[in-house]
């Protein structure tokens, strides 16, 4: 006996309509999503940024606010030559710790452990520099780059460049070192690189607070010299040869070459008050996996110093990290099993490693034609950055106006994160429009352009000349039309032609009229003139026969002209400046004034009103 069983499922037609419907959804909520998750990006660059920047600045005050000498060498060329005790020169005043400010070499250059194939960290990888590198043990083994440590860490400075200055103020008996911090964005052009995008800038003023206490002679700022203006090279002299078991990087710092500049700070930090407290602070680090914990406090304790600080905060573990671990201010690994001796004011930072490294994946680019224009590697979750105009664009007839997204032409460049090797960029061009210029109805193929859709043509030739003697040039205008070429704004292929208008003669200009008047020593005449011709003028020189003499008046005539009248110039300027003009419309008129003034002596008694000035006396010239 046979048992019939009744078999339903999904068809394969059903199962497509499905999955095609959960994609249609998915996409609009990710379409939805894009737009805050754009400005989230920005404001977790900014916020990145600014932790960054203040954290530098933080540490310079950590370092340099109860220093007890303080000496800063600003652009000085190559290394000072340091002894072991820590001396420079003749000065005899011993040092414990430099900072040195290199704004010139990649980050972590300076350090033992640095390999130039390295690609483990965003200053190598985009060619970031700037930062603080602190040399200890100067009191012990002079200036030796093997013990110098790049402030908070290598990773602390992320992908930004920086340029940092330092110099010493003094305001009324109080000594402030003062900091200025730029923090560079990077961006993608052209195949690499670049930073000119200001994401964080600061200036700061760390007030020296032992030195300005002014205990004892000791004390105090020894030297502030900016070498670029004060080369003190005999007082502060430089190395010539680097310390034995240095790398080919650190024996870079001892080139004398001119451009190869950084500033020194020196100062000594052995005399520490038993009495006095200090802050101990606990934050996250500033690349910490959360992006909203990043520089925020986590504890903060006053210490005695010359404490052995040994209790920081319990932290806890996280998914896909491994343990984590306090750093100091010199990204040094804090080792509080035997505990930290606290002499100062000290920030520790939680780092929590991370147990796989960020994946990249490959983002293409393709010319107009399709083919590849190039391809460049992006951190997953990361945007691509504009790597330039595609090879095969003719730039003369084209405008490039941005790339967008191959599946997706309403996407741009911030609109698609990066999550696999799958994405294509095209190019967005747009056809600028033909301009051409034509003489006596013939084109003048030479002056061919290509203009910008809503720009404005130039004619790139010379001033064209009539066939008839009596007429001169009047300028371009749009084929068939009075269209001016000033005017026309391009939104087409357009062709102008050059106009002509007949010559003007000084019979055609007349003066009208004359009026005087007489305030406080000075006489105006109010001139009428009157353009009897059919075309705009230009008048460039007015003269007057005045018939009198000038040893009672000031010496040079003044024009004084009707600021919608002018072209080119300001009013009260000399009468005869061939840089000024006064334009008079067609059948219309304008008054401008000559005056002059008596000298202000009260020796000068003689009546003003017996000059006068006829039409016959004024003479008009250079008129176009």
């Amino acid at each position: 006996m046979k048992m019939n069983k009744n078999r339903k499922g999904f068809t394969l037609v059903e199962l497509i309509v499905v999955v095609t419907i959960f994609g249609v959804i998915l996409g609009a909520i990710l379409n939805m999503i894009k737009p805050a998750n754009n400005v989230y990006h920005d404001a977790d660059a900014t916020m990145e940024s600014n932790i960054i920047g203040s954290g530098l600045i933080d540490y310079l005050d950590d370092e340099l606010r109860y220093s007890t000498n303080v000496l800063v060498l600003k652009n000085y060329i190559g290394v000072p030559d340091v002894s072991t005790s820590g001396t420079i020169g003749g000065s005899g005043v011993t040092y414990s710790n430099c900072i040195v400010i290199d704004n010139n070499n990649l980050r972590g250059y300076s350090l033992k452990n640095y390999s130039g194939s390295d690609t483990d960290t965003a200053a190598k990888r985009m060619g970031a520099k700037g930062c603080i590198i602190n040399v200890g043990n100067v009191n012990t083994e002079g200036l030796n780059f093997n013990n110098s440590a790049v402030a908070r860490g290598v990773d602390f400075y992320d992908n930004y460049k920086f340029d940092i200055g330092a110099s010493i103020s003094n305001i009324e008996e109080m000594r402030t070192l003062d900091v200025s911090l730029t923090a560079y964005q990077p961006t993608y052009e052209n195949g690499s690189y670049t930073f000119t995008k200001t994401k964080y800038k600061k200036d700061a003023a760390v007030n020296l607070t032992n030195i300005n206490i002014k205990k004892d002679d000791s004390y105090k700022v020894h030297d502030y010299k900016d070498f670029s203006v004060h080369p003190a090279y005999v007082t502060y002299p430089q190395a010539t040869t680097a310390p034995a078991g240095c790398t080919a990087q650190q024996e870079k710092y001892y080139s004398l070459d001119a451009s190869n500049t950084y500033t020194y700070i020196f100062y000594d930090k052995t005399t520490v008050s038993s009495s006095k407290t200090y802050s101990v602070k606990f934050i996250y680090s500033a690349s910490d996996p959360d992006s909203t914990l990043r520089g925020k406090q986590i504890d903060t304790k006053s210490v005695k110093a010359g404490t052995v600080y040994k209790t920081p905060p319990s932290m806890p573990s996280r998914t896909g990290y491994g343990t984590p671990y306090w750093v100091d201010s010199k990204n040094n690994v804090a080792d509080f099993t035997t505990g930290v001796t606290i002499n100062k004011d000290m920030v520790f930072s939680c780092v929590y490693p991370p147990v796989a490294p960020k994946a990249q994946f490959n983002v293409t680019f393709e010319n107009i034609n399709g083919s590849t224009f190039t391809t460049t590697k992006v951190y997953d979750g990361d945007f691509a950055n504009d790597p330039g105009i595609p090879t095969d664009m003719d730039t003369i007839k084209q405008d490039f106006v941005k790339w967008v997204y191959k599946s997706d032409n309403s996407k741009g460049l911030t609109d698609v994160s990066i999550t696999d090797s799958s994405v294509v960029f095209v190019p967005v061009v747009q056809n600028k429009h033909k301009v051409e210029f034509k003489l006596n109805g013939s084109l003048i193929n030479a002056s061919t352009i290509y203009v910008s859709d809503g720009q404005y043509a130039n004619y790139p030739g010379a001033t064209p000349v009539s066939s008839d003697a009596n007429k001169i040039f009047g300028g371009w205008v749009v084929e068939g039309t009075n269209d001016d070429i000033s005017t026309k704004v391009i939104t087409s292929d357009t062709v102008f032609e050059a106009t002509f208008i007949s010559k003007p003669t000084n019979d055609l200009y007349v003066i009208s009229s004359i009026a005087r008047k007489i305030n406080d020593g000075e006489i105006d005449y109010d001139i009428t003139i009157q353009n009897n011709g059919s075309d705009v003028v230009k008048i460039w020189s007015l003269s007057a026969n005045v018939g009198f003499a000038f040893d009672q008046m000031q010496a040079d005539w003044r024009l004084k002209i009707p600021n919608d009248k002018v072209c080119g110039f300001t009013t009260n300027n000399d009468l005869n400046n061939p840089s000024n003009c006064v334009f008079i419309p067609a059948g219309g008129t304008v008054t401008v004034t000559l005056y002059f003034k008596k000298y202000n002596d009260p020796k000068y008694t003689e009546d003003l009103s017996k000059y006068s000035l006829n039409p016959s006396d004024i003479t008009i010239s250079k008129v176009q």
